[in-house]
């Protein structure tokens, strides 16, 4: 009985080995790797399911540095949300007193989101 599963197994390795060899998988995985779009076509990743209006989250960028923070005020489902911008993420000399920018961001291409703890007034 042994012998019959080590056959299959090794008669299965060498079928797969021999089709991934063949030309027409070669062929075939070449023409899957090229991507050409339609003028004025449009590509967007979608949201992450797990964020919800109303909280706050970390998110970190592919450029690097420290993560920001940002209360979620709006949700689109392309990869866009609407958000209040943290205290730490704004220059207060172009933010007139007493309003909270807001701004889009495309969520989609964070590399870390958190979520964070809500803020105590």
């Amino acid at each position: 009985m042994a012998h019959v599963r080590l056959f299959s197994g090794l008669a299965l390795v060498v079928v797969l080995a021999l089709t991934a060899a063949s030309p027409a998988t070669k062929a075939r995985a070449a023409a899957q790797e090229t991507v050409a779009l339609a003028a004025g076509s449009t590509i967007s990743l979608a949201t992450p399911s797990f964020l919800q209006v109303g909280k706050r989250y970390a998110f970190t960028w592919p450029g690097g540095g420290p993560p920001q923070t940002f209360a979620v005020k709006q949700i689109r489902p392309d990869g866009w949300i609407l958000v209040e911008v943290a205290e730490e993420n704004v220059d207060p000399a172009y933010v007139p007193l007493g309003s909270v920018p807001s701004r889009w961001l495309n969520v989609a291409i964070a590399t870390s989101i958190q979520e964070m703890r809500p803020l105590l007034y």
